[in-house]
This record gives C-alpha cells, sequence and structure tokens, in this order.
C-alpha cells in the first residue's frame, strides 16, 4: 500500500489512499481504473482534516496522519459528505483525536449520528459561514444535492484552495495523483459525471456560480485526482457539460416503454400500448426491452424520458431484476412527478403489479392510477383495450 504524503501548499497536504483493485463502486459503476479516497490535512493553528477515507484502509491512513501531527492536537475535522466512502473513518479517527469537532451540514451530522453510533463534538455550518483556523480562515459554500443532501464545498482563503468532495471528482488511481502527472483521464471525468452528477445538474450549476467569484489555485476532491493547474479550465468544462445536460434532458413529452417479458407475453403488451401511444400527435415512444441493456445506455433512456411506462411478468411472485435496476437509476429529486404507469403479463399471481406500483410511489413518481396487468398470453379480443390504455397516458403527457 502507498504511504505517500502529497504537499499541495505549504500548509495543505493530501494524506489519502489508492484503491487500486476495486473494479465496481456502489454496486453499479464501473472502476476500471481503481480509484482514490482523498483525505486532506491543514496545517494552520487550529489543525484541520478535510475528509477522511474508506475504513478499510483505516491503517495506512493513521500512519500518515501521525507523520504529519500528534492527532490530540487536531481541533476540526471537515466532512463535506458523509459517504462511508468518504466518513468510513471517523469513528476511528475521533477515538486518537478526543479534541476534534466535526464540522458539517446540518443533515450531515444527522447522517454521521447514524453512522458512528454515538454522541461526538459537533458544529452545524451553512454556506457563508467562516471557520477561523486561528492563523487561516475557511469559508463554507452551501453545495447540496452533490450529490446527497449534506453536501458541501469549502475554501481556504489564504491559500486559495477550494474542497468540493465528489464534485469535479473521477474514479481514476495513479500513482502520481497531480493533474499535470496523471496522463489524459477524460473518459474516467465524464464517466463519473454521467453517473454521479449530471443527474443534478441544475445544483451543480448553483454551486458553480458560487464559487465564480473565488480565486482557485487548486481543487482538492474527494477522488481521482489533485487538481493543482487547470482549475478554471475544469469548472468551464463541468459548467458546460451540466448546461447541455439540462438543455437535453428531459425530452419534452418522451414516454420510455421499458420493458423485459420471459416468454413474449409482457413483450406483446407493450408493443400494442406503444402503437395506441403513437396515435397521438406530439409524443415521442422510446419502446425498449432491457433485458440485456448495459447500464449506461439504461440510464440515458432514463434521464431523458418525461414519462415512464414499465412493463414485467411476474416470475416466483416477483417483478424481474433489470426492472430493480431501472429503479435504481431514478432519483425523487431529479424525476418527482413524472407520470409513470405499469403492465405485465403474470401466471398463478400478480405481485409484480404492486411491486411496481410501490417502487413508482416511493420515488415520487406521479402514478397514473391504471395498470394493466394480464394472465398469460394476451388475446386478440385484448388489444384494442390494451392501445387504449397506451393512448390514453399519450394524452396526458402531451396535455390533450
Amino acid at each position: 500500500m502507498d504511504k505517500q504524503i502529497l504537499k499541495i501548499t505549504d500548509s495543505v497536504e493530501w494524506i489519502g489512499v489508492l484503491d487500486k483493485e476495486i473494479t465496481t463502486f456502489d454496486i453499479v459503476m464501473e472502476t476500471k481504473y481503481g480509484t482514490t479516497y482523498n483525505s486532506y490535512f491543514i496545517n494552520a493553528e487550529k489543525k484541520t482534516i478535510v475528509e477522511t477515507v474508506k475504513e478499510k484502509f483505516w491503517d495506512v491512513y493513521e500512519e500518515k496522519l501521525r507523520k504529519l501531527c500528534d492527532p490530540s492536537e487536531i481541533e476540526y475535522i471537515i466532512v463535506n459528505h458523509t459517504e462511508p466512502d468518504h466518513a468510513g473513518g471517523l469513528r476511528k479517527l475521533l477515538k486518537i483525536a478526543p479534541n476534534a469537532k466535526i464540522l458539517g451540514s446540518t443533515s450531515a451530522l444527522r447522517f454521521l449520528k447514524d453512522q458512528i453510533g454515538e454522541e461526538f463534538p459537533q458544529q452545524a455550518v451553512r454556506g457563508g459561514d467562516i471557520i477561523d483556523l486561528g492563523n487561516k480562515t475557511i469559508e463554507v459554500i452551501s453545495a447540496p444535492n452533490l450529490h446527497w443532501p449534506d453536501s458541501i464545498y469549502t475554501y481556504l482563503k489564504e491559500d486559495k484552495v477550494l474542497f468540493t468532495c465528489d464534485s469535479f471528482g473521477a474514479h481514476f488511481c495513479h500513482d502520481d495523483m497531480y493533474i499535470n502527472k496523471v496522463g489524459n483521464y477524460d473518459d474516467a471525468y465524464q464517466y463519473y459525471f454521467d453517473v454521479i452528477l449530471k443527474p443534478f445538474s441544475k445544483f451543480f450549476l448553483q454551486a458553480i456560480e458560487r464559487i465564480r467569484p473565488l480565486e482557485i489555485e487548486a481543487i482538492c476532491t474527494g477522488h481521482g485526482p489533485l487538481i493543482t493547474e487547470g482549475c478554471q479550465e475544469i469548472i468551464d468544462k463541468t459548467e458546460k457539460l451540466c448546461q447541455e445536460y439540462i438543455a437535453q434532458y428531459p425530452v419534452k413529452n418522451r414516454i420510455l416503454i421499458a420493458y423485459v417479458s420471459a416468454y413474449g407475453f409482457t413483450k406483446t403488451i407493450a408493443e400494442k400500448i406503444a402503437e395506441g401511444a403513437a396515435e397521438v400527435q406530439g409524443v415521442e415512444i422510446d419502446l425498449c426491452d432491457i433485458e440485456k441493456m448495459d447500464i449506461g445506455t439504461l440510464a440515458d433512456k432514463i434521464d431523458k424520458a418525461s414519462a415512464y411506462l414499465l412493463g414485467s411478468p411476474t416470475i416466483n411472485q416477483n417483478m424481474l431484476p433489470q426492472l430493480y435496476q431501472v429503479f435504481a437509476h431514478m432519483t425523487p429529486i431529479r424525476d418527482k412527478d413524472k407520470l409513470a404507469g405499469c403492465f405485465g403479463s403474470y401466471g398463478w399471481s400478480g405481485e409484480a403489479e404492486k411491486q411496481l406500483i410501490g417502487n413508482i410511489e416511493n420515488l415520487k413518481l406521479n402514478y397514473w392510477g391504471n395498470s394493466l396487468f394480464l394472465k398469460f398470453r394476451p388475446q386478440e379480443k385484448d388489444f384494442e383495450r390494451i392501445k387504449t390504455y397506451g393512448k390514453n397516458f399519450a394524452l396526458i403527457v402531451s396535455g390533450c
């Protein structure tokens, strides 16, 4: 395990760890370049840590930290975001840094209490607050929903260093770490943006607007290279990606009819629904069998759609796993109130219907109030009813 400590400024050092072995992240993300868990030490009068690392890397992290200070001297631990890949080491850090106080948003401190499992010294901060480190100052910048509600940025004024956690990051592991030494990692940056941050582009643009007045010489992210040059170019590039996403997504009046079919029965229902929906002018239909669809394509279709019709047979009293994957890529923050319905075929029982409706409602989609489930094979006598279902849904989507 690499034990290097890297200087960012005279007062800020990287004490994170490299994870070269990881192949998937949060189950659904491919990490073909590995990743890093970035943590930072600020050597101010009031010694400060920004983020920690994944708990499994605690031993090497502690060794690095002790090379820089006696942990009992640490007064602040800043948590910009509380996912365990960033905050996983907090519980152990608090044990060796008994004089430290955790600073984070109100929601971050609430989340941490559940993670740590016990009370801890804390101070809630919000956008505009100033943290006095004695000879240095940190400004708190509001950045909610990037990509959890707890997110903040923190800016070390004297050193012109911006700490952003997941924003501007990438799953990319390289021994050299500095952006001017790691080579081109555009594909990793784009993939990370697409999967993690793109759905929250509206909030990202708000955060970028807040940091525009700052003079930034380094961006210290939670994952990936240390951005010690070209900061403005990275910000401009990301702003453009967000603007492009908002301009294109969702596509007005675009209905995603996504289904999986075991014996072709649900497929027939889907095709007839699409026929009926296509009778409505001004509506775009995206009919697709998602059984073997790759995650990136599926996520893009979900993002683009302004309404959803989701189909699954019932097998072993359950909907099929591909539909769970659909719901995993939806978010109430982005997809709330999108019109949604469901359909499918079943044999002895039809549990998939309740499961689909339950997930639609849990994600705060606007459940149409109608579903269409038929026993075994849809017959020709059913076709007109199925097409009418699709047409009526499309009429609501179009506003007719």
